[in-house]
């Protein structure tokens, strides 16, 4: 029994591993590597970080569920 559970936690964290990677391919490359140019895509990276962290915070609550 305990092995099912432990194949659950597994598949569980590739998951979440696969879509937090998946996140990081949507980001777009900055025009000009000045402050400018990343504060024009603020709105992609501000929702990059806020997923990443909703993510990771749920990632963390299972395993403390488990």
């Amino acid at each position: 029994m305990n092995i099912d559970k432990d194949r659950l936690i597994a598949f569980t964290d590739a998951i979440l591993a696969i879509i937090m990677t998946i996140l990081v391919l949507e980001l777009k490359e900055p025009e000009t590597l000045s402050l400018q140019g990343l504060w024009a895509l603020k709105g992609s990276y501000s929702a990059y970080t806020l997923s990443f962290f909703w993510l990771g915070t749920m990632w963390i609550g299972l395993h403390n569920e488990w």
